[in-house]
């Protein structure tokens, strides 16, 4: 739909289209009752036909309306303009988090925390009025040039979520949480998580989960567990890491239970960086899936000195001496410290068996394996590098099966293995890998093939190893023989391009209007309704039109030709007077009346041609010609400084088919220096020349 220019509600005047999303196109608009710019979101068509959709999502919207935050793209109003839906907001100008990752490829640790903050800091007052976002990704995050972070689409993506999981939502599935992926109920725990892969990516350049559909990556937030991000980028922090894998626990109970502790917890990870420091809020039994290592353990509160009571003491414990009470104390204090030291050595054994303590993995068949067997670890993802060394780590040899060309696994690192992951195998057995070559398309938009000319861009394909054909389309903006647009944008190495080539504006055929007896004005305004050009001007004396007024033009009316083509013409001097011409012009008054090509300097001189025949129409009518009539002219031609000149020698006139036409001019005055001409008899009503005589011009003193 094309709302360019467009006014809605007679207030949103639609500048221009900046952007498409899975479920809307946005535009740059202007509010003209106050005179800002807004960004307006148009619901697709797909969506705007399901009814109760529809009021799904301008309630949630109106929801959202009433939020309010530097940190939060805001919504101004939302509007129903015929079948479509409108989403009146806050306009932003600068450039999504997704884009900014892009950019930079791995963000600096302190601005990256600072993002995550200001992202907390909109999650919080909208978490506070119970409404979740839902759609927490890079995507959703806008950067301005000032560097402060606005958060968009608040109340929008609940009515998209309770949509089917399909194709369309490839770009979210990255950021979904679990109870989100298998259809459960969600709360503000939903979001932290989604922060919590969007700080992932922040630091690492990467998602932590990736596949071939949005089902396998549903699949892997729900199954597989994290790689700590430090593995992708050793300057993340161990406090950063462990706020990382909080937000991102699997059960929900284990994750932080509200923003306000993850905005606590990233301040104190900005201003103590490498202090270790215990998370806030409260964490269940950690179960196996959960991968971050538990790096404090909490400590046993001392226990109460309880005093005995002395009414409870015998009369006959008066006896003991004061030594013997003082050494009864010590012993008692010595013996709780034993059993505080021994109670937190058998927690700490316990936990290392089970895995708590970041020793074993709490995996019941682990307990089952014999000295010669280990659980195969999962590599998927890692680097060559990474992968070989924590095979190692594991008893295990890794050989590099094959290489292979991924546009989902990047270059360099592990796209498959051989056993599975969790398998149990043999120690120092082969565990066979497939490396990514990386993808094996190219971007061939960087050589910048779109303006160049056909010849030049097919001869740069070419050079870069592709083959191409070529079709031609017409453009009003395209220079003729330059490309307009190629595809594929991104092709694998040795593929077909195909070029779509200019071949100019689209020509249709228009008939020549009659253009002699007009002023310059009329003439032009009536050629260009007509898709014609008015072109170059001569003059030329004339008997029989005034001076100023058009008394030729180049080509005849009538004719069909291109549109956009240029109509010469030449503009009447006047009767040029002079002794001989009157007497020229009184001899020839009894046959017709000529007019003479203008002699565009006064010269003492004149260029002269003169013919003297008939010309029978029966022989272009045929014998029938005795009852048929047909409008005739009589005109000179000549070409002056590159452009055709007409002059007119005998006015139109109607004749029978049986007339002999006399065709005799004793004296044609021409141009100055043109020493050739055409005398052509022209079929006024078709504008076809019947019959042309070539005439020979001589300089007269």
């Amino acid at each position: 739909m094309n709302l360019e220019s467009v006014v809605l509600q007679g207030r949103y005047e639609i500048i221009e289209k900046i952007g498409s999303g899975g479920m809307s196109n946005v535009f740059r608009a202007k509010d003209l009752k106050l005179g800002r710019a807004v960004a307006i979101k148009v619901l697709k068509e797909e969506f705007c036909s399901d009814a109760e959709f529809v009021e799904r999502f301008k309630r949630e919207a109106q929801a959202a309306a009433g939020l309010l935050g530097e940190n939060i793209v805001n919504i101004y109003d939302v509007v129903d303009e015929g079948k479509y839906h409108f989403i009146v907001m806050e306009l932003v100008d600068g450039i999504t988090l997704k884009e900014y990752i892009k950019i930079k490829g791995k963000l600096d640790i302190t601005e990256g925390v600072s993002i995550a903050i200001q992202v907390a800091k909109a999650l919080k007052p909208a978490h506070a009025q119970h409404i979740v976002h839902r759609d927490i990704k890079p995507q959703n995050i806008l950067i301005t040039e000032e560097s402060k972070v606005k958060v968009a689409d608040f109340g929008i993506a609940r009515a998209v979520s309770e949509q089917t999981l399909n194709a369309n939502a490839i770009g979210s599935v990255h950021y979904i949480s679990p109870e989100q992926a298998r259809g459960g109920r969600c709360d503000a725990r939903s979001d932290i998580y989604s922060l919590g892969i969007t700080m992932y990516e922040m630091f690492t350049g990467r998602v932590p989960f990736t596949g071939d559909s949005t089902v396998s990556i549903a699949l892997a937030h729900l199954e597989q567990a994290i790689t700590p991000p430090h593995i992708y980028n050793n300057q993340i922090s161990a406090n950063l890491e462990r706020v990382i894998l909080k937000c991102t626990k699997k059960d929900p109970a284990n994750r932080y239970q509200n923003i306000t502790e993850v905005l606590d917890d990233l301040e104190n990870v900005l201003l103590n960086p490498d202090e270790p420091y215990a998370l806030t809020g409260a964490t269940k039994v950690i179960k196996s899936e959960d991968t971050a290592v538990l790096n404090q353990v909490e400590p046993i509160d001392d226990m109460e000195d309880d005093e005995y009571d002395n009414d409870e003491v015998d009369n006959d414990e008066d006896d003991y001496d004061e030594e013997d009470e003082k050494m009864d104390r010590i012993m008692s204090i010595v013996g709780v410290i034993v059993a505080v030291i021994i109670v937190i050595l058998l927690v700490f054994f316990v936990g290392r068996f089970t895995g708590v303590f970041g020793g074993k993995k709490s995996d019941n068949s682990q307990s089952t394996l014999d000295s010669t067997q280990t659980v195969m670890p999962d590599v998927v993802g890692l680097s060559e590098k990474m992968a070989d060394k924590k095979l190692s780590d594991n008893n295990l040899q890794m050989q590099v099966k094959s290489s292979e060309y991924s546009d989902t696994v990047e270059k360099g690192n592990v796209i498959s293995q051989d056993p599975k992951a969790d398998e149990v195998v043999s120690k120092y057995s082969k565990v066979s890998v497939v490396i990514s070559l990386g993808s094996d398309t190219v971007d061939i938009t960087k050589l910048g093939i779109a303006g160049k000319t056909k010849e030049a861009a097919e001869a740069l394909l070419k050079e870069n190893g592709f083959s191409v054909e070529s079709k031609e389309e017409n453009s009003d903006t395209i220079e003729k023989g330059k490309v307009i647009s190629y595809s594929p944008t991104k092709p694998k190495n040795g593929d077909r391009i195909t070029l779509i080539v200019s071949s100019g504006k689209k020509v249709t055929k228009v008939i020549v209007p009659n253009i002699i007896n007009m002023s310059e004005a009329d003439a032009k305004a009536l050629l260009e309704s007509n898709g014609l050009v008015l072109g170059t001007k001569a003059e030329q004396n004339s008997q029989s039109i005034a001076a100023g007024i058009i008394a030729g033009q180049s080509i005849a009316a009538g004719s069909s030709v291109d549109s956009g083509t240029r109509i010469d013409y030449a503009v009447s001097t006047g009767v040029a007077e002079s002794s001989e011409s009157k007497s020229e012009s009184s001899e020839q008054a009894q046959t017709t009346k000529a007019t003479v090509a203008p002699a565009p300097t006064a010269a003492s001189y004149r260029y002269v041609a003169s013919i003297d025949t008939n010309y029978s129409l029966q022989d272009v009518i045929g014998p029938s010609s005795g009852f048929t009539s047909v409008k005739v002219m009589i005109r000179l031609k000549q070409t002056v400084n590159g452009s055709d000149v007409y002059s007119t020698l005998m006015e139109a006139r109607t004749v029978t088919g049986d007339t002999i036409l006399p065709v005799r001019f004793r004296t044609i005055v021409g141009a100055n220096g043109v020493d050739q001409g055409e005398v052509e008899i022209v079929n006024v009503d078709s504008g076809e020349v019947m019959k042309s005589y070539t005439v020979e011009f001589f300089r007269v003193e």
